[in-house]
């Protein structure tokens, strides 16, 4: 088929119109209909033809072939010296919406739409609506309704409707104005004040005019009657010579004011907004599915990066680079316990970690109980750690008020302590300065010269804020009992060197790090209670030199562990290396799948909000079947009937999301405030939602789009 750009005005002698054995059959069922019979025709430019006959003769079909809205059966239609029975569905749209103006009977106006925006409305297809609304003004005031562009068609009378249609078939500056019954629902008054408006348009325009009618007394007004019955012309006379017509030169088709993209998309744009205007309530409640979901889809998002944010915040207050050592588990006569219900980790472990690991920037450690802080009247139970001067350091852990320990007080086991806001809030007056103050654990003085800054609760829910430190020999001789106990094994001065009465015996004398010793001293000795181990501690710190080096030193601890416990190749380690990006790891992870999880929840009402988008659409394209007859009657082509439909998807959806958008931030905020969960609104989570919201429209709105483009311009405009 050829394309609309094989269009062209011919400047030749040919006819304007030349129709040879023209043939239309209709089926209907198993019947077959025959519309016109073999209906041979010639008309010039600037000729004003009648075509009349009774009902059923065939003239309305004649019509509908000379306007492109159908096609022959058999024979050839020329316009312009083009076959049009070989042209595609695009060129036949191009051809009605420049070449040729329609007058329809019922008026064909869109009823919800202005006077102007009804004479405006060809242009939109043809791309030259930026000049429309002046365009459009003009013409109304040529047919006599100049001030009546903002009236609505239920605004207008009948005779004042069809002149709006003679304006809207006169926008584009066609070469043929067709006229179907223009007088037919019109009083006298108003037939002949149409019909001397179309004559003066032939007259003095040179416009070719063709209309259809039954009455004698409208085809009067024209220079030439051509008679039809059963489908076949039977007359063809001429009422005025045709010396005496007005034959204008060939004019081209009015330029593309606006071309390419640009006025497609404005095309489009516009008559979508236009519609979703004129059904406002439906319009809204259309978008209200795709406005709770893009809502709750923001919301809960918020919530979740809020919470991982949350927790990688917690976990960087542990320290940065930080490896954690932990007590490992025991095996006492095939029983195993638990991590951590064996002491093997020690000192000496420490010291050599830090001696021996690359890429160590500092070493503390920790020995740890629950006990009673008193100060005066006042007391708590809190966690009561000694650490070393580095600790602070290694955790990162800033001071509020006071200083650190030094490393003088904490080799001489000083009785100072630090504590943690939590236990300041509780054993002093609000607003009292706790630096100087002396309070008891455990019965024994300490005086505090430093006060920790605020680290909130840790990734596991402990208040980390709930402390009291101090240096390790003061926990270890002073506080925490362990002052009077042994670091070696039973001397051989009081004759324990006999391996039957003495279990240890043989064993070195500073085996405090070696698994059998500890599994020994946990046996029942026959000189009383075993030994307890000085130097013992329940948890190592490792800092790292930087991110980067976190792994290797992981490594290099398990093997310097490995060396010092004696841990045989295949056995168990009783000792757990941890660091703190395996833990932020596996919160995130958590965090992750329970943001996806609740986001997929929340995307359900998506779907949903899309699904009503498209039974909406579809309700629409059968309400509005006739209008798009209408607008294809007019120029529209498939491409641009699917984008207008496919735009409105677009719009309810995209609308409903940036009112979602909106909705999930106040509430995100919401939750927060009342809740006092953390939220963090993502840019990332913002513009996904729209764009989602956006997809939806499209997906759920192709559909309903490609069906209303599909329509026939006939089949359309008869449908009631």
């Amino acid at each position: 088929m050829q394309s609309a750009t094989q269009i062209a005005v011919n400047s030749g002698s040919a006819a304007l119109i030349e129709i040879k054995d023209l043939d239309k059959t209709y089926r209907v069922g198993e019947v077959e209909i025959r519309a016109l019979r073999g209906v041979n025709l010639r008309i010039e430019r600037g000729e004003f033809v009648a075509i009349m006959g009774a009902s059923g003769s065939g003239k309305s079909t004649l019509m509908n072939m000379l306007g492109c809205l159908d096609r022959p059966s058999a024979g050839q239609y020329l316009l312009e010296g083009i076959d049009v029975a070989s042209l595609d569905d695009e060129a036949l749209a191009e051809i009605r919406g420049r070449r040729i103006g329609f007058v329809f009977q019922s008026f064909n106006l869109l009823p919800r739409a202005s006077a102007a925006e009804n004479v405006e409305l060809p242009l939109f297809y043809s791309g030259a609506a930026n000049d429309g609304a002046r365009r459009a003004a003009q013409l109304l005031a040529m047919v006599g309704l100049g001030g009546r562009e903002r009236s609505h068609p239920n605004q207008l009378s009948g005779g004042q409707q069809q002149r709006v249609a003679i304006a809207r078939a006169l926008v584009n500056d066609p070469a043929i104005l067709l006229a179907d019954e223009p007088t037919g629902n019109l009083d006298t008054q108003n037939s002949n004040e149409i019909m001397a408006i179309i004559r003066h348009l032939n007259r003095e325009r040179g416009l070719t005019t063709i209309i259809v009618t039954h009455e004698p007394e409208v085809a009067a007004y024209a220079d030439r009657i051509i008679t039809l019955r059963d489908g076949a012309v039977i007359a063809d006379q001429r009422t005025q010579p045709a010396a005496a017509l007005l034959v204008p030169e060939p004019t081209a088709a009015p330029a593309q004011v606006l071309s390419g993209s640009g006025a497609f998309a404005r095309m489009a744009l516009v008559a979508a907004w236009r519609a979703l205007q004129r059904n406002k309530m439906r319009s809204a409640l259309t978008m209200l599915g795709v406005f709770i979901g893009v809502a709750a889809v923001i919301a809960t998002v918020a919530v979740g990066q809020g919470a991982s944010a949350s927790v990688r915040e917690q976990i960087q207050s542990l320290g940065s680079n930080l490896v954690v050592v932990l007590p490992g588990a025991t095996t006492s006569n095939g029983v195993r316990a638990g991590f951590g219900s064996l002491s093997t980790l020690t000192v000496a472990d420490a010291d050599a970690i830090l001696k021996d690991a690359p890429s160590v920037a500092a070493v503390s450690y920790m020995d740890r109980q629950v006990a009673q802080v008193v100060n005066a009247e006042r007391n708590w139970s809190t966690s009561i750690n000694g650490v070393t001067p580095s600790y602070l350091r290694v955790r990162q852990w800033p001071l509020a008020a006071g200083r650190n320990f030094t490393e003088e007080e904490a080799r001489a086991g000083a009785a100072v302590c630090l504590l943690g806001q939590t236990v300041v809030n509780n054993l002093f007056d609000e607003g009292a300065d706790p630096i100087g103050a002396m309070i008891r654990v455990k019965n024994f003085p300490l005086r505090v010269i430093g006060v920790l800054a605020a680290k909130g609760q840790s990734n596991f829910g402990q208040d980390q804020d709930d402390v009291v430190l101090m240096p390790f020999n003061t926990a270890e001789r002073k506080v925490l009992g362990t002052a009077q106990v042994s670091a070696t094994v039973p001397s051989s001065s009081t004759g324990s060197n006999n391996p039957i009465l003495n279990p240890y015996a043989g064993l070195p004398s500073t085996t405090a790090s070696s698994p059998v010793y500890q599994s020994a001293a946990a046996l029942v000795s026959p000189f009383g209670s075993p030994p307890k181990i000085s130097g013992v501690v329940n948890m190592i710190f490792i800092q790292a030199d930087d991110a980067a080096s976190v792994d290797a030193v992981q490594e290099a601890v398990r093997r310097i562990l490995h060396r010092r416990h004696r841990v045989a190749p295949g056995q168990d380690d009783d000792f757990t290396v941890r660091s703190l990006n395996d833990i932020a790891q596996a919160s995130e992870s958590a965090s992750r799948v329970l943001t996806l999880l609740l986001g997929t929840v929340a995307s359900i009402s998506l779907l949903v909000g899309g699904i009503g988008i498209m039974n909406i659409l579809l309700v629409s394209v059968t309400e509005r079947t006739r209008e798009i007859g209408i607008r294809k009657a007019i120029g529209a082509r498939r491409i641009q009937i699917l984008m207008q439909f496919l735009v409105e998807a677009i719009l309810l959806s995209a609308l409903g999301g940036l009112a979602g958008i909106g909705l999930g931030i106040v509430a995100s905020r919401l939750i927060s405030a009342i809740a006092g969960w953390p939220v963090l609104v993502s840019p990332l989570a913002v513009v996904g939602g729209f764009l989602f919201s956006a997809l939806i429209g499209i997906f759920f709105g192709y559909y309903p789009a490609s069906k209303a483009s599909m329509l026939d311009p006939i089949e359309a405009l008869r449908y009631e």
